[in-house]
């Protein structure tokens, strides 16, 4: 999500000439996050996190396709668009501490959320670092400068939807509701999150 930020915005100056739309790039990417956040928290609310969570990963995947698309054919349409799914990596990865707590009993919720939001802040520290291996690697592929990040991106986001189909298993959220139904939520503090992910 980082690299989206830093390396999105390098790449629409690059596209468009100049770094008069390069804001609008960062912007694009977090307006996108919070509009879809919104079907996200519907989605987990019907029919559990996991679902949820691959609709996020998703729509990222798709917008990191379009943003190395509009890298090879120099659209900043299209590359604005593609920042804006691409924020919905920014939606999954905030949703995804609470599926760390849907279980959790009181005493431990506390570490499991710290847990998720420690690997999150080793992605963006080590994200950035990345960038330059990144289109080394895809430059023998044609790619222009500065796709190559989301090429690996859109494979971690691909990657992180196959583990959530194969692993998250049975999901979280509607386990904690069937825990909290028969009552043995109300003691081991089961289905204590929200289903949209807000803070309480």
């Amino acid at each position: 999500m980082v690299v989206g930020l830093s390396v999105g915005a390098l790449l629409v100056a690059r596209i468009a000439g100049g770094p008069g739309l390069s804001g609008v790039a960062q912007s694009a990417v977090a307006v996108g996050g919070a509009l879809l956040a919104l079907p996200v928290a519907r989605v987990m609310q019907a029919r559990g996190r996991r679902p949820g969570l691959m609709l996020g990963y998703a729509a990222a995947a798709i917008g990191a396709a379009l943003v190395v698309t509009a890298a090879a054919l120099n659209s900043v349409l299209i590359a604005l668009v593609g920042m804006f799914l691409f924020g919905g990596a920014t939606t999954a990865n905030g949703q995804a501490r609470y599926t760390a707590t849907d279980l959790a009993t009181p005493e431990r919720r506390g570490r499991h959320l710290s847990t998720v939001i420690w690997a999150t802040t080793i992605g963006a520290v080590a994200g950035p670092m990345l960038a330059a291996p990144a289109d080394r690697v895809t430059a023998p592929f044609g790619l222009p400068p500065l796709a190559g990040p989301f090429v690996f991106s859109l494979l971690a986001f691909l990657a992180a939807g196959v583990v959530l189909m194969g692993l998250l298993r049975p999901d979280p959220l509607l386990t904690a509701r069937r825990l909290s139904a028969s009552g043995v939520g109300a003691r081991s503090g089961a289905a204590a999150t929200p289903e949209g992910g807000a803070e309480p």
